[in-house]
């Protein structure tokens, strides 16, 4: 009798551990390639490709004197830099808002921690470059994620002339801690698995993915940090530790 109930709690644990597991994969495939919003770029911005990657422009690309290029956030969209893409226009910018990898219209089916992503940062500006007759200054601009991904495209990218982000993580594992804490005590052990599972499934491991060391090479040269004060994801240590290792100024919006 004792043996057979023994067996049952076995095989009810092994079946409730097949479930805990089967969720956390699920949960990493939907981080990994969350849901798209692909938008229609609105007139004067053009829609072009640079190099295979989906891009909005701002009109008469090309003749600016300095560049803004532009990288969206998780769950985010081009469409995020649209006021902010004309109003730099109305002022003689130019600006190029790349779509980011898994999100928008990027052919990659995953996102990248911020790794991939400022890959293709790097590759926008490469781009954008064979776009001029002379190089224009370029200023890398990046919200949440493509903040993040600002920082380390800044280290892989020569030639960038400042970088201007908002909500940056200054190291991704903390964040990702910090987001599943806020959903559930003890969130980020209990979902281990779920970081597992994505870093396997996209070949970066969060812990490498680190903003902060980009920043610290970028030491002197012109940057600005800003942050919300109300932002409980991405906690104003981030910003503080971004802005200290960089040298750059630090902007908290207050209420924001």
């Amino acid at each position: 009798m004792l043996r057979s109930r023994n067996r049952r709690l076995a095989l009810y644990l092994l079946i409730g551990a097949g479930m805990y597991l089967a969720l956390c994969f699920v949960m990493a495939k939907g981080y990994l390639s969350p849901i798209r919003r692909i938008p229609v770029a609105m007139p004067p911005l053009e829609e072009r490709s640079a190099n295979g990657t989906p891009v909005w422009t701002t009109p008469r690309f090309g003749s600016g004197k300095v560049l803004f290029v532009m990288s969206h956030g998780l769950g985010g969209a081009r469409d995020t830099w649209s006021d902010l893409m004309l109003g730099l226009h109305e002022r003689g910018y130019d600006c190029v808002a790349p779509a980011m990898p898994g999100q928008d219209a990027h052919p990659d089916p995953t996102i990248g921690f911020g790794a991939k992503e400022a890959r293709t940062i790097a590759q926008t500006v490469e781009w954008a470059r064979t776009q001029y007759g002379e190089p224009p200054k370029v200023v890398l601009v990046g919200l949440s994620m493509g903040g993040a991904a600002a920082w380390l495209a800044s280290e892989i990218e020569p030639g960038v002339d400042g970088v201007v982000t908002e909500g940056a993580y200054a190291r991704f594992d903390e964040a990702m801690n910090r987001f599943f804490d806020r959903r559930l005590p003890y969130g980020s052990v209990l979902f281990r698995p779920v970081v597992w599972f994505a870093s396997s499934m996209s070949g970066t491991r969060a812990e490498e993915v680190v903003p902060l060391d980009s920043a610290r090479k970028w030491r002197g040269r012109p940057s600005l940090v800003i942050q919300g004060s109300d932002d409980d994801l991405i906690q104003h240590s981030h910003a503080q530790r971004l802005a200290e290792a960089s040298g750059g100024e630090l902007w908290v919006v207050d209420k924001a």
